[in-house]
């Protein structure tokens, strides 16, 4: 083989060797397709802006959604209280995890059960005979002290290995409290009256409340009206009414109130008038509780006023919004390879909706800040590929992140591919380094050769 086609050889190989590996490596990239989003980004994890024209007379006060679970207004909510006659709550929550399954079990009254009764009665009186279920239901709609009593001691002599100990029943509720997640809750009596010791926060009643509220029957009990006990023994019949006047109209019709579902109401000296409140408007369950409370010279009992107000406001005061639409174009990158078209645009993936006060201005209150790590980014490009996020802000902090996406696919161009490869390759130290070897090895074989090929001309002519 001539000096001349060994040169063409080498070149060609060294030329079109990195352009066959592109092609080739082109050949067997594939974009993976991403299936469509239609789900909503709901977060939870935010702060509503305190609402300046929304106020109530009761000393504390706490207002909850458990649909959203969140707490849409507060009044002096982290102050430590005494948990006053929403302890019959949690009377109730213990009797019904004991005795849910025995709630027709009849109960005779004895002097025993009757002991350390004191306060708010219904007179219960030795010798009368009641069912769990008939107890209960007088303990949770009319908040009976002697009734509260008789349970709770009922409820450690069906306790193996545990006397008959009240104190020892209040300890199992500060227990049974903690387990729901209520550290700053003790209890001290059955009855809620003033015990040094005794102490909740408002946010731990509505835990307590939240709970009660999902034990099939515990509602129905506290928002029983009017309970009529039959005579039996010695014992004429008797009649008892809820002192919760929002769900009852037998003692005034003042404060009804559509939408309640139950709970209870009370009053110390030391607390003053206290009312917890379930309440269900359009599927969504709410929960308010007031202490502090207390009656005007006109008769007026402020935690009725305050409840209705607050039930207003949850049901009317508050909306789901979408703040970031799905599929709305938020930015772009450009891309890269393609002879089609230089930038392909964004989208959120989901929708984010967010419940918010209905004032809230969408346009000014909410804020967003896009994040795409590459600007640039190479064909081919399929639809609904990750190229970024974007965070929702609210109130001055991030509410949440979600994927930007991309809107279309994107073909690659084999042609402009192979020609980066090429020239990337080219590009490459090594390859400088193997090019510049190349032609200086190239230019000594020229050298060389010349002078060889010099030579054998000289010792021709010579001969």
């Amino acid at each position: 083989m001539s000096f001349k086609k060994n040169i063409c050889i080498i070149l060609c190989v060294l030329f079109l060797f990195p352009a066959l590996c592109a092609a080739a490596y082109a050949e067997g990239t594939e974009a993976a397709e991403t299936d469509a989003v239609n789900d909503k980004i709901i977060p939870t994890d935010y702060v509503i802006p305190e609402d300046e024209n929304m106020t109530v007379d009761c000393r504390n006060a706490l207002l909850y959604s458990e649909y959203d679970d969140r707490f849409l207004f507060a009044k002096r909510a982290d102050e430590l209280l005494e948990p006053a006659s929403t302890t019959k709550t949690m009377v109730g929550i213990m009797i019904f995890e004991k005795f849910g399954d025995k709630l027709d079990t009849q109960v005779t009254i004895t002097n025993k059960l009757l002991e350390d009764k004191e306060g708010l009665s219904v007179y219960l009186e030795e010798g009368e005979v009641l069912t769990i279920r008939q107890l209960l239901t007088i303990l949770l709609m009319h908040g009976a002290n002697d009734v509260s009593t008789i349970l709770a001691h009922y409820y450690m002599q069906d306790t193996d290995n545990n006397g008959d100990d009240l104190e020892e029943f209040t300890s199992l509720m500060t227990k049974r409290a903690a387990e729901l997640g209520c550290e700053n809750t003790v209890y001290k009596n059955v009855t809620g009256l003033h015990a040094t010791g005794a102490k909740t926060v408002l946010s731990d009643i509505i835990k307590i409340a939240v709970h009660a509220a999902g034990i099939p029957g515990f509602l129905e009990m506290t928002s029983t009206g009017r309970l009529v006990i039959e005579k039996n023994g010695s014992t004429k019949s008797r009649i008892v009414l809820s002192r919760n006047y929002l769900i009852s109209t037998y003692q005034t019709a003042r404060y009804k109130t559509l939408g309640v579902t139950g709970m209870n109401y009370g009053s110390t000296e030391e607390m003053g008038e206290c009312l917890l409140v379930s309440a269900e408007y359009d599927g969504k369950r709410y929960f308010t509780v007031l202490m502090g409370g207390y009656t005007e010279d006109d008769g007026t009992q402020v935690v009725y006023t305050d409840a209705i107000k607050l039930l207003e406001y949850a049901r009317t005061g508050f909306k789901y919004m979408d703040v970031l639409k799905k599929g709305v174009i938020m930015t772009q990158v450009n891309v890269r390879f393609s002879s089609s078209t230089d930038v392909v645009t964004l989208v959120p993936e989901k929708t984010v909706s967010m419940y918010l006060p209905v004032n809230t201005d969408i346009s000014k209150e909410i804020t967003f800040k896009t994040i795409v790590p590459e600007d640039t980014i190479d064909a081919p490009v399929a639809q609904g590929v990750k190229a970024g996020d974007i965070i929702v802000i609210y109130n001055e902090a991030e509410v949440c992140r979600v994927p930007l996406v991309t809107t279309v696919s994107v073909a690659q161009s084999r042609i402009l591919y192979t020609l980066d490869a090429v020239e990337k390759f080219v590009k490459k130290p090594v390859v400088i380094a193997s090019f510049i070897s190349f032609f200086v090895f190239l230019f000594i074989f020229i050298i060389i050769k010349s002078i060889i090929e010099g030579q054998k001309k000289k010792r021709k002519r010579l001969k």
